[in-house]
């Protein structure tokens, strides 16, 4: 499933790079910034949620076991 979802994902990123290039060859000069600016708002959503994710990971981390008060010390 993972590995569909990637694949759709990079097809995806293809098209919308096509469409920006596109749009600044016709001279849609608007409809290519806000592609670019759709673009900008994934990559930062996904990095919104893969820091989460690792947040997550490290608070699960230092309170399975007592590495807290080493880290802490």
């Amino acid at each position: 499933m993972k590995n569909i979802l990637s694949r759709i994902a990079v097809a995806l990123l293809i098209l919308t790079l096509i469409a920006i290039v596109t749009c600044f060859y016709i001279g849609e000069f608007t409809y290519a910034y806000l592609l670019i600016l759709v673009l900008f708002f994934v990559f930062a959503g996904m990095g919104q949620l893969y820091k989460l994710k690792n947040d997550e990971y490290m608070y699960k981390k230092l309170n399975k076991s007592d590495q807290y008060e080493n880290y802490t010390r």
